[in-house]
């Protein structure tokens, strides 16, 4: 099977050969051209490329068009510092004081910030390997697009001194991201969520509840209008919020730091869970031995999850993981997530 036949068949319930293999390949890509970060997020051509030339070397199930997790942000006015081979960072929060708010208006992903560069990524993938993968833009969600428009540490505060503002930019920010979800799906694109900042190590429950989980569900309505399904990304830890999660209305979950079992127990009859490789002790710091041991325990704890189960890692390979340790991962996966699963 292809990949796009595979998730295809994931989604509609029917057979498939094998589970979903699917490392968050994101800013990695760039290696695929030998390009540095900077060339690879601030150029269409070379996000798509590098992406195209990614997927025929790796043949990964899932291709995600990414850099940041502020290009909403950016595109709603938040200035970004570019490290030459090196993830864009936030430099300066677009909403400097509160009265900045009556400033904020939606991105337009037609000319605002760099989701034009996203675009034509997405065009680039989709006319090239279409036919075999589905190509995923990945972006911010309403509270971590806030976030970074504010600035997180004031941002969090406000949660307790102002949440009148922070409700005034969520509306605002979950607007910018419909009309980033409209022109991917225009693109070709199948939009997912992140929403980092939303992590059980960052918020409570409680906030989770009033801040994240109303603008979330208004999102995957969204999302779902087109018939396509929702996943919602959030790594850190998220055993304290994953009972939210599962709320949203997203249909896949891709966590980090939570035992698969335990997540299982917690949702795993109500959404398919997504997981959880480390990045950092796995996919960077170990070697094929280890990855492949971490591959298996994924395997073990989470295949028979109610509704269903897509390997992957964590959160983000990181830029500078090992070509063998992506190749571990990949062959790993593809031999212990052969259906039906026989971990022996």
């Amino acid at each position: 099977m292809t990949p796009k036949e595979r998730m295809a068949a994931m989604l509609q319930g029917k057979a498939a050969d094998r589970l979903l293999v699917s490392p968050l390949i994101l800013n990695f890509a760039s290696r695929s051209l030998n390009l540095p970060v900077r060339s690879f997020c601030t150029n269409g051509k070379n996000m798509g490329d590098a992406n195209i030339a990614c997927f025929k070397k790796y043949r990964h199930d899932i291709v995600y068009i990414f850099s940041t997790t502020s290009t909403v942000a950016e595109a709603m006015g938040t200035r970004m510092y570019f490290p030459e081979d090196d993830a864009p960072q936030v430099e300066t929060p677009f909403l400097q004081t509160r009265e900045d708010i009556r400033k904020l208006t939606p991105a337009d992903p037609e000319k605002d910030g760099r989701i034009p560069v996203y675009l034509e990524a997405v065009k680039r993938c989709v006319d090239a390997i279409g036919d075999e993968v589905f190509i995923v833009p990945v972006i911010g969600a309403p509270f971590t697009t806030s976030a970074a428009l504010r600035g997180t540490e004031t941002f969090i505060k406000e949660l307790y001194t102002d949440p009148e503002l922070v409700h005034a930019v969520m509306k605002v920010a979950t607007q910018s991201v419909k009309n980033i979800i409209d022109a991917c799906v225009k693109a070709g694109g199948v939009p997912v969520t992140v929403e980092p900042i939303a992590t059980g190590s960052m918020i409570s429950e409680s906030h989770f509840r009033t801040f994240v989980l109303p603008y979330l569900k208004e999102v995957y309505a969204h999302i779902h209008s087109y018939g396509l399904p929702g996943v919602l990304h959030i790594c850190g830890k998220t055993k304290r919020v994953i009972a939210c999660m599962a709320e949203s209305g997203a249909d896949i979950l891709s966590i980090d730091a939570i035992d698969l079992q335990e997540a299982k127990a917690l949702v795993g009859d109500k959404v398919c869970l997504m997981g959880n490789v480390s990045p950092a002790d796995g996919m960077f710091k170990g070697n094929p031995e280890i990855i492949a041991t971490m591959v298996k325990d994924c395997i073990t704890k989470a295949a028979d999850s109610p509704k269903g189960f897509v390997l992957a890692t964590g959160c983000e390979v990181p830029i500078k993981t090992p070509h063998e340790n992506l190749i571990a991962f990949l062959e790993a996966g593809r031999r212990v997530a052969r259906l039906p699963v026989n971990l022996n």
